[in-house]
């Protein structure tokens, strides 16, 4: 970068800031035309902050108000989970106790208007209204929601505005009788409380092999992440140690009294793992502790510090790098600039990178090794022990209208609304109904579905995809029939990384390298 060298000249910052001053001062009191300098300035921080890394940034009050939410844990809100499907706001779930629940709404509602404002066939896309509503400040809101099943009718309710947690964990279970699965998005302010409860009811189910869940989790509170480590690792293990041009080496270890010492540790990643969860997945790599399964993580190792300005605006600026125990620094070069270093999580695919483990391209000078003499890279993001190529028919192109339109979601939400008693009955467990629901019996219903939405499937295409079809349906209907953590847990029942995880488990593999 311009400005970010390691041979710098000697600052003299008062006569920086006399400059910048005499700058604006001149703007403001001899520009030809009015100048805004509040808009000028926030350009410039932002610009001169691209000069230094792609991760200190600049946010002004409303970016900086929604980027603190989710790790502050909880907002003002309904207690609601929608997609848009046909044009139309429509519900995935309602968060238990909140007021979507209290007022009566359920998955499958089509929200209609929104104080008196219809939003319905506008094309309006999902995070304009979860914008909007969450910017309006009347402590009720009003719907007019539309309910097809089991008889159409429209219902006025009027819901008021409460607090609503974010889970930060929002799925644990049991997998099988000594296997347990805990899905962690981020690191909040909750989120050792809720990990902590979800650790200990798996213990009181007799836990031998967690499979921890770290895949799509950008980061959070560094503190947080080490913390949770600190429930894995032996007393005095290094975690990870920061250090920077004027920070100091800081080390960071665990402590006594770990809940999940002993037991087996499988820790699932991918690229849009980040920051906080590279601490922890490095800590567990480089100790040995337990398996990193998945695909290589994103590859932050930067750490940032929250410069909040009298306006409600801040700056998050880079003070040091993160190191994992072993010296690992797993930051991804960004010599080439911030436009390039964002487009390489992009480049992955096109170099085949989440489909083949060959084309991890490691650098051998940065190669460190484990007490256990395993081999661990440093230099961009964590790369797996096992890797798991990404499963492509997520991605098929012949898949693409049903999954832009909603359509699959919707069909599901049919078959939810029309037989949602009958599939209770039927399947009173959600293993009972992923073991016995079967969309053969669905295809031409689906098909008809499609059809009078204006797609054409081509000949024999369900029966191409009625594997991937059956899942995706099977899932959402256990998000509808059971809850957002019910979901996961049908996500799981599938997943390539989970059942890798749980085929490492019957290999015996973390015994055989001794990774406890």
């Amino acid at each position: 970068m311009l400005v970010a060298s390691p041979i710098q000249a000697q600052n003299n910052v008062a006569e920086d800031v006399e400059k910048l001053e005499k700058f604006l001062r001149s703007l403001d009191g001899d520009y030809v035309d009015p100048v805004a300098t509040n808009a000028l300035v926030e350009v410039g921080i932002k610009r001169m902050l691209e000069e230094l890394d792609p991760h200190s940034v600049y946010l002004d009050p409303e970016a900086y108000a929604r980027s603190n939410e989710p790790l502050q844990g909880k907002f003002k809100g309904i207690g609601i989970r929608f997609i848009m499907v046909d044009d139309t706001m429509t519900i995935l779930d309602v968060t238990p106790g909140g007021a979507a629940e209290l007022a009566g709404m359920r998955p499958g509602d089509q929200v209609i208007a929104v104080n008196e404002d219809t939003i319905a066939g506008r094309s309006l896309r999902s995070s304009e209204i979860s914008q909007s509503l969450k910017e309006d400040e009347a402590e009720a809101i009003d719907m007019l929601v539309q309910r097809q099943y089991p008889e159409t009718e429209q219902l006025a309710l009027r819901l008021r505005k409460q607090d609503i947690e974010i889970n930060s964990v929002p799925a644990y279970f049991m997998v099988d009788n000594r296997t347990g699965y805990i899905k962690m998005e981020r690191f909040s302010s909750n989120t050792l409380k809720e990990f902590r409860t979800a650790l200990d009811e798996l213990n009181d189910n007799r836990l031998k092999h967690l499979i921890l869940d770290l895949r799509g989790n950008g980061g959070g509170y560094l503190n947080v992440a080490i913390k949770v480590a600190d429930e894995f690792l032996e007393d005095r293990r290094l975690i990870v140690y920061t250090e920077g041009e004027h920070q100091n080496r800081r080390e960071l270890f665990a402590t006594s009294g770990g809940r999940y010492t002993d037991g087996e540790l499988y820790v699932l990643v991918d690229a849009n793992s980040a920051s906080a969860s590279e601490i922890l997945a490095g800590a567990i790599q480089d100790w040995d502790r337990g398996l990193v399964i998945g695909r290589r993580s994103y590859g932050k190792g930067l750490v940032q510090r929250t410069i909040e300005f009298s306006d409600g605006s801040a700056m998050r600026m880079t003070i040091s790098r993160y190191y994992t125990p072993t010296g690992r620094s797993i930051q991804r070069s960004y010599d080439e600039g911030v436009d390039a270093y964002r487009q390489e999580l992009r480049m992955r695919a096109a170099n085949g990178e989440l489909f083949s483990e060959d084309s991890i391209h490691v650098i051998d000078s940065l190669v460190y090794y484990t007490p256990k003499k395993r081999k661990v890279f440093g230099g961009g993001g964590i790369t797996p022990d096992v890797f798991i190529p990404l499963d492509t028919s997520l991605s098929d192109d012949h898949l693409y209208d049903l999954k832009s339109r909603a359509l699959i979601k919707g069909f599901a939400f049919q078959v939810y609304g029309k037989e949602k008693e009958k599939l209770l009955a039927d399947y009173p467990s959600i293993e009972q109904f992923l073991d016995g629901f079967s969309f053969q019996d669905q295809h031409r219903a689906f098909e008809q579905y499609v059809e009078r939405r204006g797609l054409s499937l081509e000949e024999d295409f369900i029966t191409t995809y009625n594997d991937m079809l059956e899942r995706t349906i099977k899932c959402y209907l256990t998000r509808f029939l059971h809850g957002y953590s019910a979901y996961h847990q049908a996500l799981a029942y599938y997943d390539a990384d989970v059942n890798a995880a749980k085929e490492q488990i019957a290999r015996g593999t973390v015994k055989e390298l001794g990774l406890k």
